[in-house]
């Protein structure tokens, strides 16, 4: 490992978060370990778990490190089928704890120091936290680095914003540096975006002065959209467009009158997320609570948990939905449900106050010793 370009990596993030990240290096990394320049203002640390590659992955691994694409295309490419294959765990959001204004808790238990009962049931299901999907990305390049002979060009490690209990990958080298983040909290995440045909947003391009991984980066975004509601706007465009086109007038108006408000457009988004990607709970959120925000207001919506239906035994589970106001009338946006048409509807916020109410306040309070979670 190369410490000048470690130190490198650490001062460009640290310029980005306003706050020192620490490294963390792979526990069980084989081979010997080559040590260049000097440690002295590196936070450093080893995960507290291993990092493995899933048996799933591993075949999509083999064909790339075969492949004649470049260093910067498989990177984008495993980044990608991660995005695809994963969805967010917004569980996790359930059991953090605010300690000040600026920084937040979260039980080891929950991923970061998993034992072997957590790992199997993890195998279940596709969802994945920070910790978790970081160490994947971050072994699945430093495989295909090692395949391609350029292990030691290459400084690939994870970054611990230890302030918000977040993990990321960073990646340095001669030319370039960057970080990876597919579950960038602070917007859709990429985990949500891949699957949508939005843009790559959570690789941030730290240091690269001859555009190499950035023309890569450019290439793949290239005529996908940014936002959220331009790309709702543009699928019902062309669903119109195609409408038309088929002289189906019938069909036409009913389609213009979809999104002749907020209602309805609303309603005509989940129909597009649930039925024409099938995204997770986590993503339509995420993408409903941006749709919200720049097409009618975030002083509209607020943020409600609402408890998932688990078999008997299971621990219990909570995934985020949204109550939005609109005309004076309150809709929840529960995303637990499996149909479109069920996603969206009027709302009594007296059902927050009913026994065994299912949706409940967003500062519900978690403790792990006296609600711990299996992850199933």
């Amino acid at each position: 490992m190369n410490f000048t370009r470690l130190s490198k990596l650490s001062n460009l993030v640290t310029n980005d978060l306003k706050r020192k990240p620490t490294i963390i290096f792979e526990p069980n990394r084989s081979g010997p370990i080559r040590m260049f320049g000097m440690a002295n203002d590196l936070a450093l640390n080893i995960d507290g778990d291993n990092w493995t590659i899933p048996n799933d992955l591993q075949p999509f691994l083999k064909d790339l490190a075969k492949s004649s694409d470049s260093i910067e295309e498989k990177i984008l490419k495993i980044y990608i089928k991660l995005c695809e294959d994963y969805t967010y765990d917004d569980n996790v959001l359930s059991y953090i704890q605010k300690n000040d204004d600026e920084t937040f808790f979260l039980p080891d238990e929950y991923g970061r120091s998993p034992d072997s009962a957590w790992k199997e049931k993890r195998k279940l299901h596709k969802r994945r936290n920070c910790f978790e999907i970081s160490r994947i990305l971050a072994k699945s390049i430093n495989e295909i680095l090692k395949q391609d002979g350029k292990s030691g060009k290459y400084d690939v490690c994870i970054l611990w914003d230890e302030a918000v209990t977040h993990y990321f990958v960073g990646l340095v080298c001669n030319e370039y540096c960057l970080s990876l983040d597919l579950d960038d909290f602070t917007q859709i995440k990429d985990l949500t975006r891949i699957k949508t045909g939005l843009t790559i947003e959570g690789i941030k391009i730290l240091d690269d002065p001859s555009y190499k991984f950035s023309s890569a980066l450019r290439r793949f975004n290239d005529g996908r959209s940014k936002i959220a509601k331009k790309h709702i706007e543009d699928k019902r465009k062309e669903s119109e467009q195609e409408y038309n086109a088929n002289n189906n007038s019938e069909i036409f108006s009913e389609l213009s009158s979809i999104c002749s408000d907020d209602v309805q457009f609303l309603r005509y988004a989940i129909q597009i997320l649930k039925e024409d990607y099938n995204l997770d709970s986590a993503g339509i959120f995420e993408y409903l609570k941006e749709i919200i925000d720049t097409k009618i207001s975030a002083r509209s919506r607020k943020k409600v948990w609402k408890e998932i239906e688990n078999n008997p035994g299971t621990g219990i589970r909570y995934t985020r939905c949204l109550i939005v106001k609109i005309d004076d009338v309150q809709y929840i946006i529960d995303v637990t449900k499996e149909k479109a048409d069920e996603i969206f509807r009027e709302f009594n916020p007296e059902e927050m106050h009913e026994p065994n109410a299912k949706v409940k306040p967003f500062n519900l309070g978690r403790n792990w010793d006296e609600d711990p979670y299996d992850g199933r």
